[in-house]
């Protein structure tokens, strides 16, 4: 009897992981559907946008610029201030923490009208600057990294304190090493999140040399020539080439915050 339910379970469970696998299969046929029509609608219309569509290169370098140096400075930013928010004592820590999470769940929508204001106030409108500065301090970034931190060692912390004061080297020799796995993955969401954003270029900038090449390919019908499907599949190269270096350790540093 007992080895009877033992082969009815195994065969449920079987049943259920063919099923899991059959549906993971399905969602992915349907992503990469739209994918393989866009290489294979760009053949042949490469030309037209390398040769003939000048603007695109600025766009294309602009995103790529934008992306690369928001990541760094976001980075360098939300590891020591998680660090400091995580282990510091001091009153007020999980109100703040409350606001960090109020912030990232609120959609570009509700912050664009002050962001446009604070960036016309600096005189910053139509500058790189104007869209560097609001992504540096993208919460999700921070949330996240405050989250894996909680599960850092704290013993080696300590030690690294009874041998320095300086909290630069506690967080490059002490920390640094218990999150790369977190660090790499937030990097990787980061980067991807800039290289992607629409609004802020179309809001914040006028000049179309200033703006991002996910700008032009929701524009791509001002140009001439059918130049859509080429960008797109130029578009998709560089983020895809970073998730295949960093892809594992987005999948580990995204599954293990406690989030």
């Amino acid at each position: 009897m007992a080895d009877k339910n033992e082969k009815i379970y195994y065969n449920n469970k079987k049943s259920c992981q063919m099923l899991v696998v059959a549906v993971v299969i399905i969602f992915a046929v349907i992503f990469i559907i739209p994918v393989v029509m866009t290489v294979v609608k760009s053949a042949g219309h490469y030309k037209g946008l390398l040769f003939d569509c000048f603007i695109f290169y600025p766009m294309f370098w602009n995103s790529l610029f934008y992306a690369a140096v928001i990541t760094l400075i976001h980075m360098a930013v939300i590891i020591p201030c998680a660090f400091g928010l995580c282990n510091g004592r001091f009153k007020g820590r999980k109100f703040i923490f409350f606001i960090y999470i109020v912030l990232m769940m609120m959609p570009f929508q509700v912050t664009m009208l002050p962001n446009y204001i604070g960036l016309r106030e600096l005189g910053i409108l139509n500058t790189r600057a104007g869209i560097i500065l609001p992504m540096v301090f993208s919460p999700f970034g921070f949330v996240v990294m405050h989250q894996y931190m909680k599960k850092t060692d704290i013993s080696i912390i300590e030690a690294m304190r009874l041998e320095t004061n300086s909290v630069i080297i506690v967080l490059l020799k002490g920390v640094i090493p218990q999150v790369k796995t977190c660090i790499m993955a937030v990097f990787l969401f980061t980067f991807a999140e800039c290289y992607n954003m629409l609004e802020q270029p179309m809001l914040f900038l006028k000049e179309d040399k200033l703006k991002t090449l996910s700008v032009f390919i929701s524009q791509a019908d001002k140009y001439e020539g059918n130049v859509l499907f080429p960008a797109a599949v130029i578009y998709m190269v560089p983020v895809f080439l970073l998730y295949l270096f960093l892809g594992k350790n987005l999948e580990e540093g995204l599954g293990e915050a406690d989030l």
